[in-house]
């Protein structure tokens, strides 16, 4: 289960960043009920995969450098 669960966490990593509502890092490893450490884990992941992060100090939120990110997705089915 805990693939699952770091999925869902990645997937909704990613719509904050999209939305531009992820606060500080702080606040957004409770957002998403983790450390900050494993919170950069993630955002270095997303890099990996060609999203970039960054982050605004002036509006205090993470965003992707790109101006058109890579639509996310993950899918489990169990057969």
């Amino acid at each position: 289960m805990n693939l699952i669960k770091n999925l869902n966490q990645v997937e909704k990593l990613h719509e904050l960043i999209v939305q531009q509502k992820t606060g500080t890092s702080k606040e957004l490893a409770e957002k998403l009920g983790i450390s900050r450490a494993k919170l950069y884990v993630l955002i270095d992941e997303l890099t990996e995969l060609n999203m970039p992060v960054a982050y605004s100090r002036k509006y205090e939120t993470f965003y992707y450098v790109q101006e058109k990110p890579l639509t996310f997705s993950a899918g489990v089915s169990m057969n």
